[in-house]
Formats: C-alpha cells, structure tokens, sequence
C-alpha cells in the first residue's frame, strides 16, 4: 500500500514533471524573458507557488528544462550511462568512435533548441552563468569520454587526449549542430556522417578513416 510520503513524493515528481514541460513549451514560444512564472503555473495546471516551492526561480526552472533535454529519458550522468561503459568494448576503434558520435548527436538533438533559449538570453549575468556552466560540464564529460576511449588502446599510444578531447568539443557541440542542421537545413543523419568522418580523421590513422559522405 502506498505511504503518505510516497504519495506526496510522487505527487511532487508529477509537479514537477508538468512544470518542466509547461516551461519548456513556452521558453521555446516565447524565449526565456517573456515568459513568466505565472505564465509557466498557468500552463502547468498548478499554482504559482507551486513553482516557487519546487524551483525557486525562473532560472532555476530554466536550467531542470535544459538537464531535461540532455538527460532525455536518463537522469543519470552522461559519462555514467550504459554506452559509455560499452564504447570499445565490442568491434574496433571505427565502430566505438561511430558510437561516441552517435549518442552524441542523439543529446545535441535533443538540447540544441532549449541550448538556444539559453544562448539568446545569456545577457543576463544569472543566464550566461548557466551557458558557461554547461559548456564547462560538456568539455568535462567530452574530456572523460575521449580518455576511456584511449585507454581501451584503440587509438595510437602517442595520441595527445587533451588536444583530441579540445577538438571534440570544438566540434561536438549545439552552436555547430545549430549552424549546420538549422541555419544550412542538413539532416540530422547527414550532421551525424560529417561529424563521424572528422573525428575518424582526427582520432584514427590515415589508413582507417573512410570517405567523407556526398550529396545533401
């Protein structure tokens, strides 16, 4: 039988779920500074304090709608999920840097649109704090990533891991997916093929990239 505490706890999840999406919706509409706190309460279904008691702040909301887009349906950390724990561990170091690129552009997918939100008001001292965080934990996670990846041997032994892992996140990031996949009109399977060949190039001896993709 359900507890009382267990009952409210998922009530509060439930909250919060409906506020995340209500914000997302309209920070996507409207931009992060039109849309207010009693718009988010009113789009939620729940009461103004409601959000207060669960967030805080409008920034605060702002940043749990972003975790969401790159959580997508994993709350836990990026460098702590299945796939990164099985890169390397099957096929070689074509396949298991196919992989990396893959789940990558799966994440930047998914946050590049609320990334935008994020950029847009970032002249806000309290925004451009959480733009500068995120990408501090992407270079962080992308650092972690490219080093477990050395360290399966699959690349060469005098790879330079801080210049690969710069490299990456010079182009593994939502400003580049924006540019290429928004601004140009790219698929997101074409985004992923161009991203793949480079780090190939980057990552492998001449001998084991491939060609680079054709056409649209």
């Amino acid at each position: 039988m359900e507890t009382v505490t267990d009952g409210r706890r998922q009530r509060s999840l439930r909250s919060r779920a409906q506020i995340v999406g209500a914000a997302e919706r309209l920070f996507l509409e409207r931009g992060y500074v039109r849309t207010t706190i009693e718009d988010i309460a009113d789009a939620a279904g729940v009461a103004v304090q409601t959000v207060y008691y669960v967030f805080g702040t409008k920034l605060r909301v702002l940043a749990a709608v972003l975790d969401a887009r790159i959580g997508g349906d994993d709350p836990s950390p990026v460098v702590e999920r299945d796939w990164v724990a099985s890169l390397g561990a099957t096929g070689g170091p074509a396949d298991a840097i196919d992989a990396l690129v893959a789940a990558a552009v799966d994440i930047l997918s998914r946050a590049a649109p609320v990334y935008e939100v994020v950029r847009r008001a970032a002249s806000d001292p309290e925004i451009g704090e959480l733009l500068a965080a995120n990408r501090q934990s992407r270079r962080a996670d992308q650092r972690v990533l490219i080093q477990r990846l050395h360290e399966t041997g699959a690349f060469a032994e005098d790879l330079d891991v801080e210049a690969a892992a710069d490299s990456f996140y010079a182009l593994v990031n939502e400003e580049v997916f924006q540019l290429l996949v928004v601004d140009c009109g790219w698929t997101t399977d074409r985004f992923r093929a161009w991203l793949a060949d480079l780090v190939h190039t980057m990552l492998l001896p001449p001998a084991s990239t491939r060609p680079a993709p054709s056409g649209p």
